[in-house]
């Protein structure tokens, strides 16, 4: 089912996905691919058990074909979807800042290496979220603005260390449980990317469209790459669990990322 050929990321996931007939399939077919390309041949017995009784018990809405169409339907609005893209970078760079408290406190220093990545890789998804802004909508926001929108990244890179937020609920050694919250956010963001792909395409002015491009495979790539991080972490550091019980916290977690999908949708059917 999982592929590791030459296509983009994005087409080989699109063809994956067009072969799902369900929200459930959907979901594994995106954390399949993911540990595909980052680490083929290698099983993930335990976490892959864990995301299918968990999709299976509660289908998550946001791999849904309907969600997609609710999306698209609003990005029509090209203000709606410059909006979402300004959210996706302020959202980055907290994330990225979370991500750094995270890194900051980790005992292993393997999973002090991965959180650090994860967290410079966001600072600059920050960035590139408000390129895209500036390619797929040249002038839609005042420059002033468009300025002081650059303070949402942290400006993390590799030759900085980790220090945590004092007051950040981050600031701890990582548990399984916050990798399995990270890795299903990062699927959930995977679906939102593809979205927002295919809405920008019938935006982006074409002399942009090959820089739009670049910068979604590049975004694209590395959250398959987070998802397989997290994944990796979850099925080394589950090993002295049951599986039942692994499970059982998978699902809570993807029960708790659909409400939040579930009240999200609320708040659209209301505009």
């Amino acid at each position: 089912m999982f592929s590791t050929d030459e296509r983009s990321d994005a087409q080989t996931i699109q063809e994956a996905l067009s072969r799902c007939e369900s929200a459930s399939q959907r979901f594994l077919a995106v954390a399949g691919q993911a540990l595909a390309t980052s680490y083929p041949n290698v099983c993930f017995d335990r976490y892959y058990k864990a995301i299918e009784a968990a999709a299976a018990t509660s289908p998550p809405p946001f791999c849904k074909r309907s969600y997609n169409n609710i999306y698209q339907y609003l990005a029509k609005n090209p203000r709606w979807l410059a909006i979402s893209l300004m959210a996706n970078a302020q959202r980055e760079g907290q994330g990225s800042t979370d991500l750094w408290s995270l890194a900051a406190c980790a005992k292993s220093f393997k999973e002090q290496k991965l959180l650090k990545k994860h967290a410079i890789d966001e600072s600059r998804h920050s960035q590139m979220y408000l390129s895209l802004l500036d390619l797929n909508f040249p002038g839609l926001v005042e420059t002033s603005f468009r300025k002081e929108m650059n303070a949402f990244s942290p400006g993390f890179n590799e030759s900085k260390t980790p220090e945590a937020c004092e007051e950040s609920a981050y600031a701890k050694d990582p548990s399984l449980d916050d990798y399995v919250q990270i890795n299903i956010a990062e699927i959930r963001t995977t679906f939102h990317h593809l979205m927002q792909r295919q809405a920008l395409s019938k935006h982006c002015p074409p002399g942009n469209v090959i820089s739009s491009s670049s910068v979604l495979d590049a975004l694209l790539r590395d959250e398959l790459n987070h998802v397989a991080y997290t994944a990796q972490m979850i099925e080394a550091n589950s090993s002295c669990i049951p599986q039942d019980k692994l499970n059982i916290l998978v699902t809570k977690r993807l029960v708790d990322f659909n409400k939040i999908t579930e009240e999200e949708l609320k708040s659209l059917s209301l505009q």
